[in-house]
């Protein structure tokens, strides 16, 4: 049995952002009295976890569809954007260094390439008929 990484990480990344907003709700109202702008930091990341897990699951899905090519840079990309963007804000609001901020906008442009090679994976799909 060979494992779906797409979806398989799809579903790890959702179910530990769920967690992580928890947590963030929960343990780490002092952090966020202590420095707002940390709050919307967290909620951003906790966020955007969430919505690119809903796609890799999407993703991983897509690979149950016959003649449909995913292939693995576009899946692959979005997860390491996912670590770059989210993680690099977590262990930063956790008492990370500040360096690790400037991590963050690395994951946010592979957030962008992710879906703009999407667009241009769906749109080869969709004319090699």
């Amino acid at each position: 049995m060979q494992i779906n990484w797409p979806l398989f990480s799809g579903a790890i990344f959702g179910s530990s952002s769920v967690l992580l907003a928890a947590y963030g709700a929960h343990g780490l109202e002092q952090v966020f009295l202590t420095t707002p702008k940390m709050r919307i930091a967290y909620g951003n990341a906790v966020d955007f976890q969430m919505l690119h897990s809903l796609l890799l699951v999407i993703l991983g899905l897509t690979l149950y569809i016959p003649k449909f090519r995913l292939p693995a840079y576009l899946w692959k990309t979005l997860l390491l954007s996912i670590i770059l963007f989210c993680m690099s804000i977590y262990l930063w609001v956790f008492g990370g260094p500040n360096w690790l901020v400037r991590v963050t906008p690395f994951g946010g442009m592979g957030f962008v390439l992710s879906w703009l090679m999407l667009i241009r994976i769906i749109w080869l799909n969709s004319s090699s008929d």
